[in-house]
C-alpha cells in the first residue's frame, strides 16, 4: 500500500474509537451484561443457522408444519406471497403454496424479522417502529448481501446474508435504552457515522454488543467472530470478498441501491473509501451490473419494503 492512499484512508474512513468490551469500565460491562442476559433468545434463531431454515435442505412443506402452530405468522407469510410484486392471478390460501412462492430468502427473513420483533417487545421501553426499522434495515441489508454474492458466485450466499440479519442484535439493546437517540442514529447516512454515533451517544456499539449478544445466545464459535469482523472492510484492507460484500449490504441496509447510480453515490462518499477500495481489489465491484438487472434482487427488495400487515 502506498503511503498516500494509507493516508487518504485513515483520514476518510475513521469512525473514531470503538470501544471494546474489555475497555468498558466494570459497572457497565455488569449492566449490559445482565441486559443481555435478559434478552429472550428468539424461538427459532438457531433452526435459522441451519436445519429447515438452511438453503440445502430448504423443505416448504416441513417448515409450514413447524410454522403452521403460529397463526400470526402464518398470515403474515400468507399475505406477503399474495403482494402485488408477484402479480399473481389467484391469491395464495395455504401456508406450504406461500412457502414455496416466496422462496428460502424471503421466508427466512420475514421468520427472523418476525421473531426478532416479537423477542425485542419483550424488552421493556421498546418502541415498536424502532423494532420494525431496526429489523427492516437488516432484511433489506440481507437481501444486498444474498444477490451480490450469488452475482459473483460465492460458495456460501446464504451464510453472508444470515450475518446481515443478526448484525443489528446489538442495536435492539441500544435502542431499548436510548430511544430518544435513535431518529438521529438510524437517519445517520453511513456506517462508519452510525458507529461513530453510537461511540460518541452510547459509549459502545453495535458491533461489540452483538458479539456479545452471539456468544450469550450460544452461536457457532465461528459465526461470532464473523460477526465481530463483519464492519472490518470500512476501516482495514481485507481480501475476503464475502466479507466485503457482507459489509456492503449491511451498510446498505438502510438505504438499498436499485439502479447503477445509487451504489455509484454511496461508494462515493468519503466515508466508503476503505470500504470502496476493498471492493474493487477483491473483485467485486465487478458483478454490481449484474445484481443491479437481477429479477429476483428487484423483487425481493420490493417486498421486503412493504409495510407490515
Amino acid at each position: 500500500m502506498d503511503a498516500a492512499r494509507a493516508f487518504d484512508c485513515s483520514r476518510d474512513t475513521l469512525i473514531g474509537p470503538d470501544p471494546t468490551w474489555e475497555m468498558l469500565p466494570e459497572r457497565v460491562r455488569s449492566r449490559w451484561l445482565a441486559e443481555i442476559q435478559n434478552f429472550p433468545t428468539p424461538p427459532m434463531i438457531l433452526e435459522l443457522l441451519g436445519g429447515q431454515l438452511s438453503l440445502e435442505s430448504y423443505d416448504p412443506q416441513k417448515l409450514s408444519e413447524m410454522l403452521a402452530r403460529d397463526s400470526v405468522l402464518t398470515g403474515r407469510l400468507i399475505s406477503r406471497a399474495n403482494s402485488a410484486v408477484y402479480g399473481l392471478r389467484e391469491p395464495i390460501t395455504t401456508l406450504g403454496r406461500a412457502l414455496v412462492q416466496l422462496g428460502f430468502t424471503t421466508v427466512r427473513s420475514l421468520i427472523t424479522r418476525y421473531q426478532m420483533e416479537m423477542t425485542a417487545l419483550l424488552l421493556p421501553g421498546m418502541v415498536r417502529q424502532q423494532i420494525v426499522d431496526i429489523q427492516r434495515s437488516a432484511d433489506l441489508g440481507a437481501a444486498v448481501a444474498f444477490h451480490w454474492a450469488r452475482a459473483l458466485k460465492l460458495p456460501d450466499p446464504a451464510g453472508l446474508a444470515t450475518r446481515c440479519l443478526l448484525a443489528r442484535l446489538g442495536t435492539f439493546l441500544l435502542a431499548r435504552h436510548f430511544p430518544q437517540h435513535m431518529e438521529a442514529y438510524l437517519a445517520a447516512g453511513t456506517e462508519p457515522q452510525r458507529l461513530q454515533f453510537e461511540a460518541n451517544h452510547f459509549g459502545v456499539t453495535t458491533r461489540t454488543l452483538t458479539y456479545r449478544v452471539a456468544w450469550m445466545w450460544g452461536f457457532p464459535e465461528v459465526l461470532q467472530t464473523e460477526l465481530f469482523h463483519l464492519w472490518t472492510p470500512l476501516f482495514a484492507d481485507t481480501s475476503d470478498t464475502g466479507r466485503c460484500v457482507a459489509c456492503a449490504g449491511l451498510s446498505l441496509g438502510f438505504d438499498p441501491p436499485q439502479h447503477q447510480d445509487d451504489i455509484q453515490k454511496w461508494l462515493a462518499q468519503r466515508a466508503h473509501k476503505r470500504l470502496r477500495w476493498n471492493l474493487e481489489h477483491t473483485g467485486a465491484l465487478a458483478a454490481l451490473p449484474r445484481l443491479m438487472d437481477s429479477d429476483a434482487y428487484q423483487r425481493e427488495l420490493a417486498l421486503l419494503s412493504e409495510g407490515d400487515s
